[in-house]
C-alpha cells in the first residue's frame, strides 16, 4: 500500500488539471497513489490519455456535480494510504513538496494530526510567498481566525484523524478546509513548514476556487454559526471574525449587514476603536 494518498478534485478544467497531475507525478517522493475525482464535469475526463494511464492514478467520477468538499470526501473514503494529501486542480506542487513534508511528518507523535506549509502566489507575473508558523504547535486559536492559513493544497493529514474529526462539510459554500481544520485542531496539534510547497496561479480572468465574494461571506457566516460555542470562549477572536465579515459585506455593497457586524465586533472588543470607526462610518453611509 502507498504511504500517501493524494486527492485532486476537478470539474470541467482538463487543461488546468494536467499541470496539477504532472506536478504530483514528478515528485521526488514517490510512495503515493493519486486519486482524481471528476465532480460531474459536462465532459468526462479522457482516461485514455497517456497522462491518466499512469499506474499510480485511480479515477472516480460523480455523475452530477456535488462540489469540491464531496469530491475530496470521495477521495478520502477510497484512500489506501496512511496519510492523505490534497491538491486543487488549479494549483500545482513544487517537485519536493511531499519529500519535505513527509521527512518531517513521518515520525511525529499520534497527537500531531496534520501538516501544512507556505505557498507562492503568482498574480500577473508577480510572485509573493506566504508565511506560516513553523514547528509543531497547537493551532486551534489560529484556526478560528486565519481562514486562509491552512490552504488545502498544502495539507497532509494522517488518515485516522478523519475518523475522529470527520470529513469536509459538504454543505458549506466556501471555507470548507478552514472549518475542517477547526475541528481537527480541537483534538490534534499541527506541523507548520514555512517553506513554499505549492504554487497558486491567480492571473487576470482566472477564477480560483473560493474566490467568489458572496460565497465567502455565506461560508464564513456558516462557520461562525456552526462553531459559535467554541468562539464564545474567545471573544476577541469572535470580534475579529465579525469585523472581517463586515469588511467583506461592505465590499459586496451590503452596508446594512456590514454595519451590524462592525457593531457586534466593537461590543465584544471595545478597545479596538477601528471597529467603532467602521460601524459609525457604515451606519452613517447606510442611513
Amino acid at each position: 500500500m502507498p504511504s500517501v494518498s493524494v486527492i485532486i478534485p476537478t470539474h470541467n478544467r482538463p487543461a488546468i488539471l494536467e499541470k496539477a497531475v504532472e506536478s504530483v507525478l514528478g515528485q521526488t517522493f514517490q510512495d503515493f497513489e493519486l486519486i482524481i475525482v471528476d465532480d460531474g464535469g459536462v465532459l468526462p475526463l479522457d482516461t485514455t490519455q497517456p497522462l491518466f494511464t499512469n499506474p499510480k492514478i485511480r479515477m472516480f467520477r460523480h455523475e452530477k456535480s456535488l462540489g469540491g468538499g464531496a469530491a475530496r470526501n470521495t477521495g478520502i473514503r477510497n484512500a489506501r494510504g496512511e496519510y492523505v494529501a490534497f491538491l486543487d486542480d488549479d494549483d500545482f506542487w513544487l517537485p519536493n513538496k511531499l519529500e519535505i513534508q513527509m521527512e518531517q511528518f513521518f515520525h511525529t507523535p499520534d497527537d500531531v494530526g496534520f501538516s501544512f506549509g507556505s505557498v507562492y502566489i503568482i498574480m500577473n507575473e508577480e510572485k509573493k510567498m506566504t508565511n506560516v508558523h513553523s514547528g509543531v504547535k497547537d493551532f486551534h486559536e489560529l484556526s478560528l481566525t486565519n481562514f486562509k492559513g491552512f490552504l488545502t493544497s498544502t495539507l497532509v493529514v494522517k488518515k485516522y484523524v478523519f475518523q475522529h474529526s470527520g470529513l469536509f462539510d459538504e454543505t458549506l459554500p466556501s471555507h470548507q478546509e478552514a472549518e475542517l481544520v477547526i475541528r481537527i485542531t480541537k483534538k490534534y496539534k499541527g506541523m507548520g513548514i514555512n517553506i513554499p510547497l505549492v504554487v497558486m496561479l491567480m492571473t487576470s480572468g482566472h477564477v480560483h476556487i473560493g474566490s467568489y465574494l458572496e460565497k465567502r461571506i455565506m461560508g464564513r457566516e456558516r462557520v461562525l454559526e456552526k462553531h459559535i460555542e467554541e468562539y464564545i470562549k474567545y471573544p476577541r477572536l469572535l470580534a475579529i471574525n465579525y469585523f472581517r465579515l463586515g469588511i467583506f459585506l461592505k465590499k459586496a455593497h451590503h452596508s446594512k449587514e456590514a454595519s451590524g457586524y462592525f457593531f457586534k465586533a466593537w461590543i465584544l472588543h471595545k478597545t479596538q476603536m477601528r471597529f467603532l470607526f467602521h460601524y459609525i462610518r457604515s451606519h452613517l453611509f447606510h442611513s
